[in-house]
């Protein structure tokens, strides 16, 4: 069976969610930078967690260093297994050219942001408008400092998170909800948020 890989920027995107791929068959790889000395306890506890995870401390710093590292793992796996999949999390877009390039090459990979923007790990639509409100609270919580900023990235960030999307009415129900219970504020195209995380 083919593997799927996620592997993260660490440098990049520190706050970020490991709950998507918990009691999933992917092999996870965290990249660290040489001089990068400080993990976030829940996110080391959440790796810890995983039955196929590691950490990849890159040697020596230097522009890029650790981008070069994650283009050379996905070379080396890639031959060795040339029907698995690569999704690479950062919010680097330097890394879409190598996309292209490995796509050009009918090798499976992607970039994302954040582990929902993987298709196959979206959330299912809840019933009712509660569950996916407290769907996206959780998801938001776990994005620590890395949650969006302004309303439209916001909207577009609600509305990638579920399989099926949601409709532009639908996001705008939602972000009404949000505010309605106090879980954001928003000031012209600003957001500011009020949420506790959840287990």
């Amino acid at each position: 069976m083919a593997k799927d890989y996620i592997l993260i920027d660490y440098e990049n995107v520190k706050a970020i969610d490991l709950g998507p791929i918990t009691d999933k068959a992917y092999h996870l790889m965290v990249f660290v930078g040489a001089s990068q000395h400080k993990i976030s306890t829940d996110f080391a506890m959440q790796v810890q967690s995983l039955k196929a995870a590691e950490y990849v401390r890159i040697s020596g710093n230097g522009h890029n260093a650790l981008d070069f590292h994650i283009a050379y793992m996905i070379g080396r796996l890639a031959e060795r297994e040339p029907d698995a999949s690569f999704h690479i999390v950062s919010k680097d877009r330097g890394f879409d050219p190598l996309i292209t390039y490995l796509k050009a090459n009918n090798i499976k990979a992607s970039r994302v942001g954040d582990l929902f923007e993987i298709r196959a790990l979206r959330l299912p639509k809840t019933v009712g408008d509660d569950g996916i409100v407290d769907d996206v609270v959780k998801n938001l919580a776990g994005r620590g400092s890395s949650k969006p900023r302004k309303l439209r990235t916001l909207a577009s960030t609600i509305g990638s998170l579920f399989k099926d999307g949601l409709s532009d009415d639908e996001v705008q129900s939602v972000i009404a909800q949000l505010q309605a219970k106090g879980h954001i504020v928003v000031n012209q195209e600003k957001v500011s948020y009020n949420l506790r995380k959840r287990r």
